[in-house]
């Protein structure tokens, strides 16, 4: 019989070879679902955020009187919250109001800066917010997300305004 050891060998490494690439396929693959469900935390986080913003509004229009803090949940990426009325003169040109002018076109006057980190959900329109009285001296008016907000509304107003 003739010996077949180097055919035994390179048969050996092919099977080694090609099951050192299935287990990194899989590692690939498993990474990809894991930053998927990630990505889509944060892109429902943003939504809970428009969410829980809505509601506290609606509950400080039902309230005679309103001065409450607001504590705001985002995604890390996310620096600033702007209330904006884009259709009145801007007083406050830079960086914020550069990130958003393109969507003046919306119905919208709350933007998260930076627009391309709020997984498609840029901007909003919360209802029943004086965005009059809060751009007052600057259109657009900006927050920090560390510093939250302040939700306000006074005995005689029917509207609502952020600082």
């Amino acid at each position: 019989m003739v010996s077949k050891k180097g055919q035994e060998a390179v048969g050996m490494s092919f099977g080694m070879i090609f099951a050192i690439f299935l287990i990194i396929v899989f590692v690939v693959i498993a990474f990809i679902a894991v930053k998927s469900f990630v990505d889509l935390g944060e892109g429902a986080s943003i939504g809970i955020f428009y969410e829980d913003l809505q509601k506290a509004v609606n509950d400080a229009v039902r309230g005679q009187e309103s001065d409450r803090d607001f504590e705001v949940s985002l995604p890390g990426d996310i620096t600033r919250i702007c209330f904006a009325n884009l259709s009145a003169r801007i007083t406050n040109t830079g960086a914020d109001y550069d990130a958003i002018r393109n969507y003046d076109v919306y119905d919208a006057n709350t933007f998260l800066i930076p627009p391309e980190k709020a997984e498609g959900m840029q901007w909003k329109n919360i209802d029943r917010i004086n965005v009059t009285k809060i751009t007052r001296t600057k259109n657009p008016y900006c927050v920090d997300v560390d510093a939250g907000l302040k939700i306000r509304k006074g005995f005689y107003d029917r509207l609502v305004w952020i600082e």
